[in-house]
């Protein structure tokens, strides 16, 4: 019983969701309030229960974040109508939920911070807020106040979220050279000079090239064994798709724009690969490494394996869209100024 009474506080707020939406589209706004409490209370105590009998489970914990999310959703959509500064609220708590899935996805970790808890219980205590103000228009309640610290906790905890997604999937890469069989192949790469100058090129969020590179090839290369293709030239074509001569944060010339660098990068990655490692790059792989870019680039990939590298490549750079600050030039300038830093730590070591 310890172990389900948890669970079924949580799963009452994943089948009380229809309810909910359905007092807001009648404006019985009185009985929605005692709703909205009565689950705001079983969120403090399925995992105070959990935590206090020692049954924390990972069902549990994706229990507690999906009967949150549709719980709180369906409470937002009713008062945006009433109070449009609650659309924000909404749209950061939808970008929250699409980060963790894609977190979730990527390195099949369930994250809880407690600022995420502090954020889930803030807006509750908002949510309340605005039905109240709805109910008793006459009392000037802070809604508009409330709205916006919850606001700030959101970005605060989408951050903190991030950086988390950072630490796990540079703890996932390591692991990479536990398979024998793909660290075989790729060694002659990973040993090479010119190869290991990738680890002070920065690329994205907290990641060099080097560290980008290794994941999409061994994300190509067991999607390849998998699917009974050529992963030995994935892996090889993974870890050379972005071989190219320079450091892109490096680079403030004005330029053309089918000069610049997401155009123009996987010719100079193709023709470095042929240089330094001639014994192993062939059509097939010069195909993968230069058609990675699609549809940048003006070639279709002729491959099956390049299709997937051009999809890996995307699909593991999807953490930048998550770091737009990035792109701003102090950024850039700062991750280029570490790099070169790094890089002489290394020749004085």
């Amino acid at each position: 019983m310890k172990k389900i009474i948890p669970n079924i506080l949580t799963m009452s707020r994943l089948l009380i969701t229809p309810l909910v939406i359905y007092l807001g589209v009648n404006n019985q706004i009185v009985p929605l309030i005692i709703i909205a409490a009565f689950i705001a209370l079983t969120d403090f105590l399925d995992g105070k229960l959990a935590r206090y009998w020692e049954v924390s489970s990972e069902l549990g914990a994706k229990l507690d974040t999906i009967g949150d999310k549709c719980l709180t959703f369906s409470l937002l959509i009713i008062l945006i109508v009433d109070n449009r500064l609650f659309f924000y609220v909404f749209v950061l708590e939808c970008l929250i939920a699409f980060f963790n899935i894609y977190a979730f996805y990527k390195t099949k970790i369930v994250e809880s911070l407690l600022i995420g808890k502090i954020k889930t219980w803030f807006i509750f205590i908002t949510i309340l807020l605005g039905f109240l103000n709805m109910v008793f228009i006459h009392i000037n309640l802070p809604v508009n106040l409330f709205v916006f610290i919850t606001a700030l906790l959101q970005m605060a905890s989408l951050i903190q979220y991030m950086n988390a997604y950072a630490k796990n999937k540079t703890q996932k890469k390591r692991l990479n050279f536990e398979n024998k069989e793909y660290y075989k192949l790729v060694k002659p790469i990973l040993e090479h000079e010119e190869f290991l100058k990738r680890k002070n090129y920065p690329h994205h969020y907290q990641e060099s090239v080097y560290d980008h590179v290794l994941r999409v090839s061994y994300d190509c290369y067991k999607i390849g064994k998998k699917l009974n293709l050529d992963y030995k030239s994935l892996a090889i074509a993974g870890l050379l798709h972005d071989f190219y001569d320079k450091p892109w944060q490096s680079d403030f010339e004005h330029k053309p724009l089918l000069q610049k660098h997401g155009f123009v990068h996987a010719e100079q990655a193709r023709i470095n690969a042929l240089k330094y490692f001639p014994g192993l790059v062939d059509e097939k792989i010069g195909d993968m490494i230069k058609t990675h870019m699609f549809p940048l680039n003006k070639r279709l990939p002729k491959y099956k394996e390049s299709w997937i590298l051009t999809i890996v490549d995307k699909a593991d750079s999807m953490d930048f869209l998550f770091h737009p600050m990035l792109m701003s030039s102090r950024v850039r300038e700062h991750n280029l100024k570490n790099s070169k830093n790094n890089k002489k730590q290394v020749k004085s070591t």
